[in-house]
């Protein structure tokens, strides 16, 4: 997704070659299955630092000022290429670390500072893949002048849906994601068959923040450029003093297109670091904002099997969810042409605006899925209470009595020796809990169900944890062995220690935790 000065309209779609995805949906289906034959995907990712233009100020969606933005990056772009396969494909990802060698310490860092920033691997954030070997194993460390060659293989029963790939090395990651080192991975499937689906134009939206500053450049002594170089600058608040805005596939401000009438849908990926988004669709008038109706059709990649109209899309580090947005008025009618916007509710200035969304042309009549087309695709069923066979219990929580503060979880910083051991095939109740501060929870390989709390199921991967409560999810421990984690999904938390190692094993390894201080 290269970055590009936003002056036309659909600046920030990203730039790749589409499957053939008329091919995918007029082949014969079962089920969620397909009897195409899977295939191999190829995706090289050559990591090195490089140079962006990025709008410091904008006008009208128009850049005027730019700030020459120094960052490590995948293919010299802002975000990694956007990716699309099929259940029962093979992803070949080949990351070549191609950043300058690490400097020479007398002594290994602690595993809770951040350390090894030139060091990387990947995540396949959300698929329900194995840890091991080459596949979604982020034991893997790729140091400079290496390369690494992951083989993911996808289970043909894998849900359709919106996922992302990022840096998740211990010790760099939120510096990683911070820097764009991010992307998103779309599985397809049967919910895009569903006729009115079928026919919406799509977007892939991928929120990143860049939080630089100018500093000295690591690469060349006695130099300044804007770069993403330190944690001070991942800390709260700190993203709102240094002034900067979401980007969008890139872009600050993007334009994009709609006519009267017409239904798209929008896949939000929110490849951030700390602050939450408040999504909203809006028609502007002097200083008054009225929302417009958004319909959530999937969160966290997982089809809901309902329409639910919302009027505004709760985003946190982590999150991807599905809408569909109509150029309709509440009484659906078709939108007046003009400028709308796709505005932040939990920002204010110029960061409230996201994106302009301009509404031209001829009206087009355009229909909503139905409610019996989209309850067939929900593809879990639920679990019951007599399915669960035993219970977990993750604490989070900053302990800023010391200096500085520690980040744990069940009382405990990160340590690469305790490991959560769960078993294959069991079936059990997380309460999770946060004793400070908000903390999205994020665990790998496997989905959890919640139900929110006007009784919705919901089966995510990742789920804000706000202090005051608990939060009861549901797992399924299926198909997959191996070690990987669970953490904080605001990047820096579970790199100064906010995370924890998990290990599914086979028949008769029982599944225990640490208990929490």
């Amino acid at each position: 997704m290269a970055i590009q000065e936003p002056t036309g309209v659909d600046a920030a779609e990203p730039h790749h070659e589409l499957l053939d995805q008329q091919r995918f949906r007029d082949e014969p289906q079962h089920g969620g299955k397909t009897e195409r034959s899977p295939r191999d995907l190829f995706v090289n990712l050559e990591l090195a630092y490089a140079t962006h233009q990025i709008p410091r100020v904008t006008q009208d969606g128009v850049g005027t000022e730019w700030d020459a933005v120094k960052l490590r990056s995948y293919n010299g772009a802002l975000g990694g290429p956007l990716v699309e396969a099929y259940p029962g494909d093979t992803l070949n990802f080949t990351l070549v670390n191609n950043l300058p060698a690490e400097p020479v310490t007398d002594e290994e860092p602690p595993v809770t500072e951040p350390h090894g920033f030139n060091t990387s691997n990947l995540h396949f954030h959300g698929l329900h893949v194995s840890p091991a070997g080459n596949a979604d194993n982020v034991m893997l460390e790729i140091s400079p002048g290496n390369h690494f060659h992951y083989e993911v293989k996808i289970p043909l029963d894998h849900p359709a849906g919106t996922y992302w790939y990022h840096a998740h090395k211990h010790g760099s990651a939120a510096l990683h994601i911070g820097s764009g080192m991010v992307g998103a991975l779309i599985i397809r499937g049967d919910i895009d068959r569903v006729p009115a689906i079928r026919a919406a134009h799509e977007r892939v939206i991928v929120f990143q923040q860049i939080p630089y500053t100018l500093t000295e450049d690591p690469t060349l002594p006695g130099q300044q450029a804007h770069m993403v170089e330190s944690y001070e600058l991942f800390g709260p608040g700190v993203w709102q003093r240094l002034g900067r805005r979401f980007t969008l596939n890139g872009v600050v401000e993007p334009t994009y297109q709609m006519r009267p009438g017409e239904v798209q849908r929008w896949r939000f990926i929110h490849g951030g670091l700390r602050e939450g988004l408040g999504l909203r669709v809006v028609q502007r008038e002097g200083t008054q904002e009225t929302p417009l109706p958004q319909f959530q059709i999937a969160h966290d990649g997982i089809t809901t099997g309902r329409l639910d109209r919302v009027t505004m899309t709760e985003m946190y580090p982590g999150y991807r969810t599905d809408v569909l947005v109509s150029a309709t008025n509440p009484d659906s009618t078709p939108l007046r042409p003009g400028t709308y916007f796709l505005v932040d509710d939990a920002a204010s200035g110029p960061a409230h605006t996201l994106a302009r969304i301009v509404v031209k042309g001829p009206p087009k009549r355009m229909s909503l899925p139905r409610p019996e087309e989209l309850a067939p695709l929900a593809p879990f069923e639920p679990i019951t209470d007599a399915e669960i066979q035993g219970h977990q219990e993750a604490v989070f929580s900053i302990d800023t009595s010391v200096t500085p503060p520690r980040f744990l979880v069940n009382g405990e910083p990160f340590a690469p020796e305790r490991v959560r051991r769960l078993q294959l095939g069991a079936v059990e109740e997380w309460t999770v809990s946060s004793l400070n501060f908000n903390h999205p929870f994020h665990i790998h390989v496997n989905p959890f169900q919640f139900t929110t709390d006007d009784g919705k199921l919901l089966w995510k991967d990742t789920l804000l944890i706000t202090p005051g409560r608990t939060f009861k999810l549901r797992m399924r421990y299926e198909r997959y062995i191996g070690l990987f984690m669970m953490h904080c999904h605001i990047a820096e938390h579970a790199d100064l220690g906010m995370a924890e190692h998990v290990e599914i094993g086979g028949s008769g390894q029982h599944a225990h935790a640490p208990a929490p201080h």
